[in-house]
């Protein structure tokens, strides 16, 4: 790629992408409690062997948990139930700890291309409400090795890093 066709993108080109909102608006339109029964679905398939042999989540047990994905205007909202998993909590009912931040940020998080604790550090992931269970799950997570839970996570994973590698190149 030339020198002045590459200098015109990266100026074009965010360094962190947000979702544009027109693709954030059929999003938008889907309750929220559909959003967090997809997650939760999703959390207890790929997690099911853990949560059936370790007590590894009982720290989280009845806490409600919101992850809220800024660009896309979505926020899940759920709780883990002890061996039913993780089951969706309704908007009324307040978290105990929420985790904000953009697509490109939550995928850079679970591709591991850059550090939680950078992410953190830098307010591109905040966490607000009880700041211990935040970092109980945080270290939870940072200690988890996705390609161990097998299924169908670790390719859509290296997918993801594959897509941001990409970008990065594209803006670099």
């Amino acid at each position: 790629m030339n020198a002045t066709f590459q200098a015109t993108l990266h100026s074009l080109l965010p360094p962190r992408p947000t979702l544009p909102a027109p693709l954030a608006l059929p999003l938008k339109l889907i309750p929220g409690p559909v959003h967090s029964t997809v997650l939760t679905t999703a959390l207890n398939a790929l997690l099911a062997a853990r949560i059936q042999e370790s007590g590894e989540f009982e720290f989280l047990r009845d806490r409600v948990l919101a992850i809220r994905v800024r660009d896309a205007q979505v926020e899940y909202r759920f709780r883990y139930a002890g061996p039913a998993g993780f089951v969706p909590c309704q908007a009324a009912q307040q978290p105990d700890l929420t985790i904000s931040g953009t697509i490109y940020d939550f995928l850079a998080l679970a591709t591991r291309r850059e550090d939680s604790d950078t992410l953190f550090f830098n307010r591109r992931v905040v966490m607000e409400g009880d700041t211990a269970l935040g970092l109980e799950l945080k270290n939870l997570l940072d200690g988890m090795d996705p390609e161990a839970l097998g299924g169908p996570l670790p390719p859509l994973l290296r997918a993801a890093s594959g897509l941001l590698g990409a970008y990065e190149r594209l803006i670099g």
